[in-house]
């Protein structure tokens, strides 16, 4: 991968939601956006894993090849496609890929961009902290611009802070105290983040539902049943990424 002025706006992806649920401000933007689903191969068959069982999964094989169909058809509303990786999400492998691998494969899928959009590792999910490091190696050893965008719905697990939304701060849920304790463990300064929000207007907010309720085999669960977090009001509006100043080494 080269980091060159004009190319496409590359946005990195752990799963086959996360860049929907998370960065949808972006790939739904103007310009030329690449998507690239980082675990996104499908698993060879065995026992069904945990998350597999809780979203309505009997085979993991055929959920996967279900999962990639949601994928394409929630992406299609802001009429954009994936690139595919075939790195196996960490819930069918037993240890992690090589950074190096990681790069190198996603240098192979999108040999050109201008900036880099990647999770921030919020939740400490470790496909996602696998993903948001590889891509600060790839931001400082080729100089490009990149963002850490705040990972949904973990980071409003306990509402968004009030500095995001405008809402009265409560002193007894200092919602981005969690937020700190995973940006401390990314590979850059803290002083090197600085936060953007970004306020969805109404018709953005809509389509954003409408793309995430394409995973229909995801999204139930990920709205946490009943309690419909990721399209509350006070949640699906915003999206929060953090711009990383560059630092070429």
């Amino acid at each position: 991968m080269e980091y060159v002025a004009g190319a496409p706006i590359v946005v990195l992806s752990p799963h086959l939601d996360d860049a929907v649920l998370s960065a949808w401000s972006v790939i739904a933007g103007a310009g030329d956006v690449a998507i690239v689903n980082v675990f996104a191969g499908i698993p060879e068959p065995g026992p069904v894993p945990r998350w597999d069982l809780l979203t309505g999964a009997r085979d993991s094989r055929e959920h996967m090849k279900e999962r990639l169909n949601e994928d394409r058809a929630a992406l299609a509303l802001a009429a954009r496609s994936a690139i595919y990786l075939s790195f196996l999400d960490c819930q069918y492998r037993s240890g992690d890929p090589d950074a190096t691998q990681l790069a190198d494969a996603i240098g192979d899928a999108v040999p050109a961009t201008s900036m880099l959009h990647a999770p921030a590792g919020i939740g400490g999910h470790a496909d996602h902290v696998l993903v948001r490091d590889v891509a600060i190696g790839l931001s400082r050893r080729l100089g490009m611009p990149l963002a850490l965008y705040a990972e949904l719905p973990y980071a409003a697990r306990f509402g968004w802070p009030s500095w995001v939304t405008g809402a009265p701060a409560d002193p007894r849920v200092v919602a981005d105290a969690d937020w700190e304790h995973h940006l401390s463990s990314a590979p850059v300064e803290r002083a090197a983040l600085s936060s953007r929000v970004r306020r969805l207007d109404d018709a953005q907010t809509a389509a954003k539902l409408a793309a995430m309720t394409r995973y229909r085999t995801q999204f139930p669960a990920l709205n946490q049943g009943p309690i419909r977090l990721l399209e509350h009001p006070r949640v699906l509006p915003w999206e929060v990424a953090w711009s990383v100043a560059a630092d070429r080494t």
